[in-house]
């Protein structure tokens, strides 16, 4: 549960994050940009699938709740990147923690 829940691992998604927004256009750019710093290798049709998935259900839960959003993006102490849509970043941030708790990722 640590790195599903510290603040410097919910943190370091955030920051992953804001450099996936800076380097992707597109939801499959940017997953390629983050599985390949994460697993080094990007992900099937199948698995990204399912990121697509969890990313749609978060983005949606964070419209629904900017306020939620705005507190989970200002965890730890690095400032987060106000040039992004806060309910974008904070989607991107989950959905990176998640992937940050993969096997393939925590043994790799």
């Amino acid at each position: 549960l640590v790195t599903l829940n510290d603040e410097q691992f919910v943190e370091a998604a955030r920051r992953l994050a804001e450099n996936t927004l800076k380097n992707g256009d597109t939801f499959d750019a940017r997953l390629d940009y983050v599985t390949t710093r994460l697993v080094s290798r990007p992900f099937e049709n199948t698995e990204r699938s399912i990121v697509r998935k969890v990313y749609d259900r978060l983005l949606e839960r964070f419209k629904a709740d900017e306020e939620s959003a705005k507190k989970l993006v200002a965890v730890g102490e690095s400032k987060p990147d106000a040039m992004r849509p806060v309910t974008e970043l904070a989607a991107w941030t989950m959905t990176i923690n998640e992937l940050m708790n993969l096997d393939e990722v925590l043994n790799k």
